[in-house]
């Protein structure tokens, strides 16, 4: 059943379960279950779904693909969650399940409740459908934007109306760098400045867009906004009574008085995960990495008048899936936090846009709402606006080239910022490209010492290296394996290390720790794929030759590849720290991808025959 199931789509289309956030599929997936929110319980024809999903251009199997879509989709949500119709779908919808439905319904019920509408606009968690493209989307995000900035726009005409015109001045500013020619939040905007004391401000505003519409429109200021200057010359004059606008029922008046209350206090981010607490070896690499860091962080940031020299020190970290460059990105992030006062960042790219994550960075910095521009490069832009001359760090963990990590990154100097992903980005200015490997043997008895006790190492030395090499001396493998053994004090590790062997040999993965030791590698293997599928095919017919070590030529012969082709291929693993080369043309697999690999190419065979079986 669905009815305890809670979507989103004021952001990124989301669904939870309880506390539990549901996996939705593919960004094709996505869109159809976003069509079916947006209509709200009521049916969508198959032609509306296969248009919002593939626009003018759809395949001749799209009602094929869209019944796969559906079919997956109940797989999630529950079985009777979307409903066949007559020539379509419909979505079995709870009245407040949907965060769209539930904003509409709170706007229409404040009428006038500043804290109501407030309270409303609070659901949004960036720009709506953020992580769904194409043309359907795009009109239905230009829609629900609308919406939303009218209730907006009631919210600050009700504060202004209040006489709290100095806190509608900050959140105008960014509305109106975002919606330069829009009339109206330019008239708030002139009405807060004057309500503030800022009257020469709120005359060079109208100046502003008065230049701005001749320049870009040919047009003269709508009649209100007019209106609305000549009262900010003549506070006095009434406002004019036949005008419905926001700005004619509203007068200019001069500011209060000063409070004599505290000002408030300015909240520094402090977002980064906790540290591992058994974080192990890799000194060299912390020291390293601290160093290009904070090589300002000693430099006193000189005004504008001076220049600034320099850039932000970056530093990107790389590995296998499992080795820890996020692990390590944090702990290096934690150790120089004390050089970077003014705040630090987190974000985690996988499932997150640029947009969002820009969003979330100006949020921090106390720039909320419509304040934030909805366009993508004037996000960007405002961001660097805030982030310059502050010394800050970010951390951007799990980036990837379509994550546009550049637009995150501050640019000057005295800031810093720590990028981690599979593979290098060769577009990304960073002053130095660190690769974790795995384990050294030490350092891999280093860590089950300090998940298990040294003791029972101690005791099992032989059997401790044995079983941190059938754990390719993989961090995240070690420590599951070191999890299990913590929680069954009476287990030997010769015990543990017979067990997992039979587990990895296993044709099915069964437990559930070795499945999380291979996620991380399976989703590198899926980037990969995206790009090159027949490196992810040379990745798993490299298996069959037996060995852990390939020769380029065996490769080739099983692909049907000459050499260079293949070349191409194994190079494209090895940049994804999927491969190792050893010598010339020769390549080495890690035991655990070998065995991932074998996996992959056994259920692959398994399941050709079995595909469209439910279809």
């Amino acid at each position: 059943m669905s009815e305890d199931v809670r979507y989103s789509v004021l952001g990124p289309v989301r669904a939870w379960r309880g506390d539990e956030e549901l996996e939705l599929g593919s960004p094709q997936q996505r869109t159809v279950l976003a069509v079916l929110l947006l209509h709200e319980g009521r049916a969508a024809t198959a032609d509306t779904l296969i248009s919002a999903v593939w626009g003018d251009e759809s395949p001749r199997t799209a009602m094929l693909t869209l019944r796969t879509y559906v079919f997956r989709l109940r797989k999630v949500l529950g079985e009777s969650a979307i409903r066949t119709v007559a020539g379509g779908y419909a979505l079995s919808l709870e009245p407040d399940a949907l965060d769209a439905a539930v904003h509409a319904r709170a706007v229409a019920r404040a009428r006038g409740d500043v804290a109501a509408l407030a309270e409303a606009d609070a659901l949004w968690q960036g720009d709506p459908l953020a992580d769904i493209a194409g043309a359907w989307a795009s009109r239905q995000r230009v829609r629900l934007q609308g919406q939303r900035q009218a209730a907006v726009r009631e919210r600050i005409a009700l504060d202004l109306a209040a006489g709290r015109a100095g806190a509608a001045v900050t959140e105008l500013t960014g509305l109106v760098a975002a919606h330069p020619l829009d009339e109206e939040l330019r008239g708030l905007l002139m009405t807060a400045l004057a309500g503030s004391g800022r009257q020469a401000l709120a005359v060079t505003q109208y100046h502003e867009i008065r230049t701005l519409l001749a320049h870009e429109l040919g047009l003269d200021p709508s009649p209100d906004l007019q209106r609305a200057y000549h009262r900010l010359l003549n506070p006095a004059r009434p406002a004019s009574p036949d005008s419905g606008s926001l700005l004619s029922a509203l007068p200019i008046e001069s500011p209060p008085a000063a409070a004599h209350s505290p000002a408030a206090r300015l909240v520094v981010p402090a977002q980064l995960p906790a540290p591992v607490r058994d974080f192990v070896g890799r000194a060299d690499l912390l020291n390293r990495l601290s160093a290009v860091l904070t090589r300002d962080s000693t430099t006193t940031v000189p005004s504008a008048s001076t220049g600034l020299p320099g850039a932000a020190s970056i530093v990107g970290i790389v590995g296998i899936g499992g080795a820890g460059a996020s692990a390590l990105a944090v702990h290096v992030a934690h150790r120089i936090r004390p050089a970077f006062p003014d705040g630090q960042l987190y974000a985690d790219l996988r499932g997150s846009d640029a947009g969002q994550v820009l969003a979330g960075f100006l949020r921090a910095f106390g720039i909320t709402g419509d304040s934030i521009p909805a366009d993508l490069t004037e996000r960007a832009a405002l961001w660097r606006s805030v982030a310059d001359g502050r010394r800050i760090l970010v951390v951007l963990d799990h980036a990837t080239p379509q994550d546009q990590p550049d637009l995150l990154l501050p640019v000057t100097a005295g800031a810093a910022a720590i990028v981690t992903g599979g593979r290098r980005l060769p577009d990304l200015a960073v002053d130095e490209w660190a690769t974790v490997p795995p384990f050294a043997p030490e350092e891999s008895v280093q860590l089950l010492s300090f998940v298990i006790g040294a003791a029972r190492v101690r005791a099992e030395r032989a059997a401790a290296l044995r079983l941190a090499e059938m754990c390719s001396h993989l961090p995240i493998a070690i420590r599951m394996g070191a999890e299990r053994l913590h929680a069954r004090p009476n287990w030997t590790l010769a015990e543990t290390v017979e067990r997992l062997r039979a587990e990895l040999d296993h044709p099915v993965v069964v437990h559930g720790d070795c499945r999380r030791v291979y996620e991380p590698l399976e989703r590198r293997l899926d980037e990969v794929h995206a790009s090159a599928p027949r490196a992810v095919e040379a990745f798993e017919l490299g298996t069959l030759l037996g060995e852990p070590e390939v020769a380029l030529a065996d490769v080739a012969s099983l692909l049907g590849l000459p050499d260079i082709e293949a070349e191409h291929l194994l190079d494209d693993l090895v940049d994804a720290h999927l491969l190792e080369p050893v010598g010339f043309r020769r390549y080495r697999y890690l035991d655990a991808l070998r065995r991932l690999a074998q996996r992959r190419l056994a259920a692959r065979s398994a399941t050709v025959g079995a595909q469209g079986a439910w279809l």
